[in-house]
């Protein structure tokens, strides 16, 4: 089997890119110090272009890519390291979240643990609080597949939906969904067409870290920021998770498959 190695551009937005047991939750005011220390080493002004607008809003007629955003912003989180900022997937009603494990390396470090501050969409019309955030611990890491599963260490907010895990993943041609966090352009919604189906893919970062899975290529607009987040099929369940754009050719994107999702949940 041809084994294909590509160099993929990282897609939190921040400084840089340099990643276990489920743990209780906490009470509020045990994790006060981690809070106040997470918050004083986040990306301020990063994250003061996400908070300076409210998130988009769909109006108007309803068609499926639009119901697909609907039945499934609300599982699809805000991430902030003390580098960057990106996405996250709710996988679980415990709080379970998937991202990139290039994502959780950059976490604050703090109680011998690794932390990430996650934002959930506020309603309609109303503006994210930049100072309003959730603790998530990092509870787990696959680097080989560019995966890590949060797990929220406060209560889960009672807005929060859970992303089903689809069984398989798109066939070509398959029309696929992303919500993420672009650039500025919070919880925004693109869609795309599968271009392939890549087996035994391998791609690297500036880390250095080799990693290799079941990739799929997209025509997905992805840019800094949707790094961590969902590929959504029709039917509103995650095909893969977004990891980078290739450096060499415009347009082209990829997401590791649901599979590895599933193994990494498991373990």
């Amino acid at each position: 089997m041809m084994r294909t190695r590509i160099r993929l551009t990282a897609i939190a937005i921040g400084l840089g890119l340099l990643g276990g047991a489920v743990v209780p939750l906490a009470a509020d005011d045990d994790l006060t110090p981690v809070r106040m220390g997470l918050e004083s080493a986040l990306p301020q002004q990063a994250l003061e272009r996400f908070f300076a607008e409210p998130p988009l809003v769909f109006r108007g007629a309803v068609e499926r890519g639009n119901a697909v955003y609907r039945e499934r912003v609300h599982g699809v989180v805000l991430l902030a390291t003390a580098t960057a900022v990106a996405t996250g997937v709710v996988v679980s009603t415990d709080g379970d979240i998937v991202t990139n494990d290039h994502i959780a390396r950059e976490a604050y470090r703090a109680r011998g643990e690794a932390w990430v501050a996650v934002w959930f969409k506020p309603p309609p019309g109303v503006r994210a609080d930049k100072g309003n955030f959730l603790l998530a611990r990092v509870a787990q890491s696959d680097p080989g597949h560019d995966l890590a599963r949060l797990r929220l260490a406060q209560t889960v907010p009672a807005s929060a939906t859970v992303v089903p895990l689809a069984i398989a993943v798109p066939d070509v041609g398959q029309d696929v969904f992303t919500i993420g966090h672009p650039k500025t352009h919070a919880w925004s919604f693109t869609r795309g067409v599968v271009s392939q189906v890549r087996p035994d893919y391998r791609w690297r970062y500036g880390d250095g870290v080799q990693r290799t899975a079941t990739a799929i290529q997209t025509q997905v607009p992805i840019n800094p920021g949707n790094s961590g987040g969902p590929l959504l099929n029709d039917a509103g369940a995650m095909v893969g998770v977004v990891v980078g754009s290739a450096t060499e050719t415009h347009g082209v994107s990829f997401a590791v498959a649901v599979q590895h999702v599933r193994e990494l949940l498991t373990r």
